[in-house]
């Protein structure tokens, strides 16, 4: 039997909505994915009695109230709905071991659920930061990430490789029980995995929009997550 995958929805115009590379990955890693709306605590832990992991998905900025700040004045937009719902779900997964993968937004939101804090706008906080919003195709690398988590060099078997890169937050302080997987060339951090779990892992990257074009170290990684599910 294929995993059944939980992937979480992006907040559009009055509309819920995904990119079609997110399901396209998880297919092609083997996978069957199934896209959720924001759900509430009960809801939330009905869906999960019904799959086998969990994939945080992209999308808008995470309302700082969340991680104990006032926002600033390069904050997005933000939906305290979807906040909320991916803050639950995750949570509950998390609780039952069950594999997660955490993908930009995601990756933002794994570092709030565990007590961490957010850099709202990496231009106006980080010095001698280079271009993180990337305005190339989104299946072309544009930079380097310098692997370190133990976790994620196994899967990716390589100290460094080139990612897409399209957000303009980041983590700043680490959550409990996190530890840093990757990191950039200017010091912002790239990817997490949790020290407690077999597999929680979150990338600020977008492998899903280089996995369905066959780049080599994307399809890696959501087979590691989908093996990880069955």
């Amino acid at each position: 039997m294929k995993p059944i995958i939980a992937v979480t929805m992006h907040t559009g115009d009055k509309k819920l909505e995904i990119n079609e590379t997110y399901i396209q990955s998880v297919e092609l890693a083997g996978g069957i994915p199934l896209c959720i709306p924001h759900l509430a605590a009960p809801d939330a832990e009905a869906v999960l009695n019904k799959v086998d992991g969990l994939l945080l998905i992209g999308g808008h900025d995470v309302d700082p109230y969340l991680y104990g700040q006032e926002p600033h004045h390069k904050l997005g937009m933000f939906h305290t709905k979807r906040d909320n719902s991916d803050l639950e779900i995750l949570q509950s997964a998390f609780n039952r071991q069950m594999p997660i993968l955490a993908i930009c937004r995601g990756h933002q939101v794994l570092n709030i659920a565990f007590g961490g804090t957010l850099i709202q706008d990496i231009p106006a906080q980080w010095e001698q930061s280079f271009a993180h919003a990337q305005a190339s195709m989104r299946d072309v690398a544009t930079h380097t990430v310098k692997i370190t988590g133990q976790k994620l060099g196994a899967i990716l078997d390589v100290q460094q490789i080139r990612t897409n890169s399209f957000h303009h937050q980041a983590i700043d302080q680490l959550g409990e029980g996190l530890v840093t997987a990757g990191i950039a060339a200017d010091g912002i951090n790239e990817a997490v995995e949790h020290s407690d779990h077999p597999f929680c892992i979150g990338v600020q990257w977008h492998p899903e929009a280089m996995a369905p074009f066959g780049d080599e170290h994307s399809i890696k990684l959501f087979k590691a997550f989908i093996e990880a599910c069955k």
